[in-house]
């Protein structure tokens, strides 16, 4: 087991570059463990003992208003880290982490976690650019939730889900909808109904092809100049 949790760790972003010593000691640390669908990982408010990395599955990271509204931060896929942010400023969990689908994870506890990076500058170096993008992705979100219309925020999901399965945006290339419409709604401040209209208006226009859950590009760039839209 140990040596697969290294060959887990070698294809994370935040382990690239890592000597084999390092890998190894941190495989050593990483805690296997599986959620079924639907099954809280941990709670908004409660003090983090440690962050996970998602090795299969979807994770949806929600905050929830005073009046039970559920907000959608984040979605978690394979490969990505989530509730490190915590871990480092040692404080509790900011947003409560879901299981979308069965999920199989590495977690990380904080205090032997942290005794570690002390001693590796490299891995401290691939903390700090792991939280930079992490900081990234939220900036662009709140600017997209406050200043772009939904069909902006849509292709700019698209193009992004596309660049992440092919490493490339392209007429004719497909990419998954990792979520279900009312999941994918919340995530782009909408409701699954505005979603629908928009991807059927999207269709309509040529951009795209929908096979339930697949997105087929036709026009990436009507969708790209579509993403960099904003609202009147």
């Amino acid at each position: 087991m140990p040596n697969e949790k290294t060959a887990i760790l070698r294809k994370i972003y935040l382990y690239s570059g890592l000597q084999d010593a390092d890998l190894k000691a941190l495989a050593q640390l990483a805690v296997s463990r599986a959620f079924p669908r639907q099954t809280p990982i941990f709670w908004e408010g409660k003090e983090a003992q440690g962050f996970y990395i998602l090795i299969t599955g979807q994770v949806k990271l929600v905050k929830s208003s005073l009046k039970g509204k559920e907000y959608i931060i984040r979605l978690v896929g394979p490969g990505e880290t989530f509730g490190e942010a915590a871990v480092f400023a040692e404080s509790p969990y900011p947003a409560t982490a879901i299981a979308l689908e069965v999920c199989q994870t590495l977690f990380f506890p904080k205090t032997p976690f942290l005794r570690h990076l002390a001693d590796s500058p490299a891995l401290a170096r691939n903390m700090l650019a792991t939280l930079s993008r992490l900081m990234f992705h939220l900036t662009r979100q709140l600017e997209d939730l406050s200043l772009k219309e939904v069909s902006a925020r849509l292709a700019r999901y698209i193009l992004e889900r596309c660049r992440e399965t092919h490493g490339r945006i392209a007429a004719g290339l497909t990419c998954e909808l990792p979520t279900t419409k009312t999941h994918l709604a919340a995530y782009l401040g909408t409701i699954s109904e505005t979603l629908s209209r928009t991807l059927a208006r999207f269709k309509s226009l040529g951009l795209i092809e929908v096979d339930k859950g697949r997105i087929t590009i036709i026009d990436p760039a009507t969708l790209q100049n579509m993403a960099r839209g904003s609202k009147s």
